[in-house]
């Protein structure tokens, strides 16, 4: 049997395309040694593991950090760092990370020489790059036990606590309608933004509608990989939903048409997230906002709700934790959508936002669109007036069926329909045949009382000694004619 080689598995260029792995190894031609490709191969199949794309893997935010310690070190080829013994692999990484990267009198161009736009946040350095260059000694079997402690991920000593008020200005200042969705699916939904634009989007889910409100069923959280049972949106995210797509019943929605660019593709988490921040700067607000932040207001507002929820346990579930609960009492109350819609719409009103978004159209736009609803308003009218004018049309037909004969009947059909035609068009210039209906009273003559008289002339006519005629239906056309 032939032995699977993981190479062999995960070919990066069928993976992600020739013309982006030709960008990495431009960027960071590390990607060439096999020590390093093997730990990338391998990051991807632990990725796959838990059940996620191969290509949703962020194969830069490993390649980077990993490239910038070969550079400090003078060195390109990583294979030779592991070969020192583990006293020289410790010494070198504490030089690294603590006497360089996190040494107050590194300067800017220090680390700007090793691709860094600034010098990093000792956050990151004890989280992100130390891991990643621990990763890839660990991976090749030349572990460091050198350690920088980690702190908490996400810290942020100055975050500012949204409000509903506040989420209302930042909506309200949101000019793309796509970001105010983004912010409406994460204050109202709770959702992580790679839920929103990665796992929402990935064509898994459909829309489904129960009672009044629309849901998707059994939907996971990229992060955690917790099943939320019955997502519900809330009244005021669909409206935002059907607002956004022109499109009335969400069943009929594909999720994965959401948040695109003009150009086709996904709109970037970082553009989005730079307009939110640039907001708060505009508000005149000190503190810094994550797009976790509209997650953490989620939390914290249906938390309000617990007192009036039959079974409070149920939060857990709403936030997209895993829950601890395995009693059976818990387990029919998530599986059972009754039982849960009941709950989840109590908290609904925790947390709505109620925007009123300010609107920045062109008056004249605003105007044009007045116009369109009124003539909207008016076709509506005259629909209604023909349908009414067939049905009209038809019982005639069907009283008189007896008194005509059946070669004839079908050009009264004929002549019914063109007429039916002519009345659909409000313009039609007046005839001498509406002149003469005019004699008849002094009245102003609405398209009723014109429908009317042209219908009444017609089967007086067919109903007449001229139908016997040879001549009548030529007769009866010159009169007809500038009408249809």
């Amino acid at each position: 049997m032939k032995k699977i080689v993981k190479s062999e598995e995960y070919n990066l260029n069928e993976i992600f395309g020739k013309n982006k792995v030709d960008k990495w190894l431009k960027s960071y031609p590390i990607l060439m040694n096999e020590d390093v490709k093997k730990w990338i191969v391998d990051k991807i199949d632990k990725y796959t593991d838990e059940g996620k794309l191969a290509s949703g893997f962020n194969v830069p935010s490993y390649l980077k950090p990993l490239y910038q310690y070969c550079l400090y070190n003078k060195t390109n080829n990583p294979s030779d760092l592991l070969k020192e013994d583990i006293d020289q692999r410790n010494l070198r990484v504490k030089k690294y990370l603590k006497e360089f990267l996190m040494n107050g009198e590194t300067t800017l161009d220090e680390v700007k020489e090793l691709g860094f736009r600034k010098i990093p946040s000792e956050v990151s350095v004890r989280n992100s790059i130390q891991s990643r260059i621990k990763s890839f000694y660990s991976n090749r079997g030349s572990n460091v036990s050198y350690n920088l402690k980690s702190k908490k991920t996400g810290e942020n000593k100055r975050e500012i606590t949204l409000t509903k008020d506040l989420i209302k200005k930042i909506q309200s200042n949101l000019e793309s309608s796509n970001y105010r969705l983004i912010c409406k699916c994460e204050s109202q939904l709770g959702l992580r933004i790679s839920d929103i634009l990665d796992e929402l989007t990935s064509g898994k889910y459909i829309v489904e509608k129960y009672k009044d409100r629309y849901f998707v069923r059994n939907f996971e959280t990229q992060k955690r990989k917790v099943t939320i049972n019955f997502m519900f949106f809330t009244k005021e995210l669909q409206e935002s939903f059907q607002a956004n797509t022109g499109i009335d019943d969400l069943t009929k929605l594909e999720l994965s048409d959401l948040f695109l660019s003009r150009n086709g593709k996904m709109i970037s988490r970082n553009s989005y997230l730079a307009r939110i921040k640039a907001i708060i700067k505009e508000l005149g607000l000190k503190g810094n906002i994550k797009t976790h932040s509209f997650r953490k207001y989620y939390i914290g507002s249906i938390g309000k709700c617990a007192n009036s929820l039959s079974d409070p346990r149920i939060l857990s579930h709403f936030e997209g934790h895993e829950s601890p609960y395995t009693d059976q009492s818990y387990l029919r109350l998530i599986k059972d959508i009754g039982s849960y819609y009941e709950e989840w719409v109590k908290t609904e009103k925790c947390v709505c936002i109620d925007c009123i978004l300010i609107d920045k159209t062109n008056k004249e736009v605003l105007a044009l669109k007045e116009e369109n609803l009124k003539l909207k308003e008016q076709i509506d009218i005259v629909l209604k007036e023909k349908i009414e004018f067939e049905k009209d049309i038809t019982q005639k037909i069907e009283s008189i069926k007896e008194e005509i004969p059946s070669n004839n009947l079908e050009s009264i059909k004929i002549f019914s329909e063109k007429i039916i035609g002519a009345i659909r068009d409000r313009n039609t210039p007046k005839t001498e045949f509406m002149q003469h209906s005019e004699e008849m009273s002094n009245e102003d003559h609405s398209i009723d009382l014109y429908t009317n008289v042209v219908v009444e002339t017609l089967f007086d006519c067919a109903r007449s000694e001229l139908m016997n005629d040879p001549n009548f239906l030529k007769e009866f056309v010159s009169k007809i004619k500038p009408l249809i």
